[in-house]
């Protein structure tokens, strides 16, 4: 699954991403590069709900 760099997505759009690349790598451990992966959807995520732009769109 590729990691979106597009930071205009909402957090929940995000958490959808985090939660969907998870389910497919489920009862097993990350590999480093899928850690990695992760970890960049995770920061995209943080960014979005920092930045605050998606409190105007609700």
């Amino acid at each position: 699954m590729p990691v979106n760099a597009d930071l205009t997505q909402s957090p929940e759009e995000i958490n959808d991403a985090i939660r969907a690349f998870l389910a497919e790598r489920r009862g097993r451990m990350l590999n480093g590069e899928e850690r990695r992966a992760y970890e960049r959807l995770r920061a995209e995520w943080l960014a979005a709900v920092r930045d605050g732009q998606w409190l105007n769109e609700r």
